[in-house]
């Protein structure tokens, strides 16, 4: 049995699970294993005691979206994605070289906005994402990232924008430790 309840719906995935497997029981079909999941949850993982396991997600990265949920703090944010600035079309505005296809397109929970936090600048706001390009609203930073300069961008759904690449660099500080391929990309048959 397996379940991916929505964010505070645990109890009820809980109690669906409970009359599942008392179901399957009584027809001889006991499940061999009985999996939840979900990262807002996982705090209260304890309350799930029909479960066999718990899959917990974003919960190795965490990104924007869990910040937003008050599941931690930017800081404990480990995914971010490199990006360079490409173009300064306005004194208040950047262009990167990071849109859809690298940042994905999820929305970020109010009162946050934009589609990524750039570490380097946090009054700068993602306000837009082609496939290729991400727009940024510079208006409240003071000092403002020239063309060529690197930024690290924590994305909103840390879950999609793994799926996204093939391999992901291990850091530590400014130094690369590793480089590991994203074994699941593409596994979805």
């Amino acid at each position: 049995l397996m379940t991916y309840p929505p964010k505070g719906a645990r109890k009820q995935a809980e109690e669906w699970l409970r009359a599942a497997k008392a179901a399957l029981d009584a027809a001889g079909l006991p499940p061999p294993v009985i999996s939840t999941g979900g990262t807002p949850d996982l705090y209260k993982a304890e309350d799930a005691s029909v479960a066999t396991e718990y899959r917990p997600g974003t919960y190795i990265y965490s990104d924007r979206m869990q910040v937003g949920w008050g599941h931690g703090s930017l800081a404990d944010c480990a995914l971010t994605v490199k990006a360079t600035v490409v173009s300064r079309p306005t004194p208040d505005r950047a262009v990167l070289d990071t849109g859809s296809k690298a940042l994905a397109a999820d929305p970020v929970p109010a009162p946050e906005k934009g589609h990524g936090h750039i570490v380097e600048y946090p009054g700068a706001v993602v306000t837009g994402l082609s496939e290729e390009h991400a727009v940024v609203d510079l208006s409240a930073c003071a000092d403002k990232p020239k063309v060529g300069d690197t930024v690290r961008v924590i994305p909103n759904h840390a879950c999609v924008v793994t799926n996204l690449f093939d391999r992901v660099h291990l850091i530590r500080g400014d130094e690369v430790v590793e480089v590991a391929p994203i074994t699941s990309r593409g596994k979805l048959a």
